[in-house]
């Protein structure tokens, strides 16, 4: 006589995870860090590889087992490795639901900059505007941006003060104006923030920029010059800029090289061009 035995499983609703806390035999209790697929839900849990993102969902499936003990009436209290009391089953409720994405987050970061790189190259592309979440400072996140100022102790208290005996006195009961002081309506606890000086920015911002070729840009010729070293201009970074030119349009009225006739001109030319830059670098010298 055989039975045959169908489990009935609900199908599975489109909920969060919840985190279950079981108590392990010979210990208090054990709190899990985090859900096994926190993974897929929270936008604030990151992974820094596709690698890392497998190895969690492997270890979400390792942590909630799917597999099912299903109880055999024939043998239920065998202890015979040939005649188990039970037998395993696969369950095949997903406890993820299936409009959740299994990819890794990473994927959408690395089109998201393949299109801004396109938007760079090609003018023509035009690249959706993303909108971003009010971050809420003075409502609900108000606690991410404000945070109680720590005022350590500048005198050390000797150890002969802080180990004395304390001593009883006779109470002398206060009068009642000095008993309950006058509450004020406002009062200065103090702020502090994370932002210095040191951390401002000196140095304007640079975008990126893609150079034609064969072409030359004059404004790239002066991005040796910062905020401090040569910016804002002066009148020797202005003469420094009008030497510059001149150099390069004396460089264009050289001789090729490829023509051997010119050869001597070239010679007497780049000389000529020393002498001067030497006699300017000593004028300098002078002054």
């Amino acid at each position: 006589m055989s039975r045959v035995v169908t489990i009935e499983e609900p199908p599975p609703s489109p909920q969060l995870p919840q985190t279950r806390c079981r108590e392990k035999p010979g210990a208090s209790g054990s709190v899990s860090a985090n859900r096994p697929y926190d993974f897929l839900y929270d936008p604030l849990f990151i992974v820094s590889s596709e690698k890392d993102h497998t190895q969690a969902n492997i270890q979400a499936n390792l942590i909630r087992n799917r597999l099912r003990r299903v109880p055999r009436f024939r043998t239920m209290f065998s202890n015979l490795i040939h005649y188990p009391r039970y037998s395993l089953y696969w369950s095949k409720v997903d406890p993820v639901p299936a409009f959740m994405r299994r990819e890794w987050k990473g994927q959408e970061e690395k089109h998201r900059e393949g299109l801004w790189q396109l938007a760079i190259m090609d003018t023509s592309f035009q690249m959706a505007k993303e909108v971003y979440e009010d971050p809420d400072v003075t409502g609900k996140n108000r606690y991410k941006y404000f945070e109680r100022p720590f005022l350590p102790f500048h005198q050390q208290v000797p150890f002969n003060v802080v180990f004395a005996a304390t001593k009883t006195q006779a109470y002398t009961f206060l009068p009642i104006s000095a008993k309950y002081p006058p509450v004020l309506s406002k009062h200065t606890v103090g702020t502090q923030t994370d932002y210095r000086d040191a951390e401002v920015q000196t140095d304007p911002y640079s975008p990126e920029y893609v150079v034609c070729q064969d072409s030359i840009p004059e404004l790239l010729t002066l991005a040796t010059l910062t905020w401090g070293r040569g910016l804002p201009a002066g009148q020797a970074e202005v003469e420094m800029i009008e030497r510059a030119r001149e150099k390069r349009a004396w460089e264009a009225t050289l001789p090729c090289l490829s023509d051997t006739s010119q050869f001597e001109k070239r010679r007497r030319m780049m000389n000529a061009m020393e002498r001067k830059e030497w006699a300017f670098r000593e004028q300098e010298i002078e002054k």
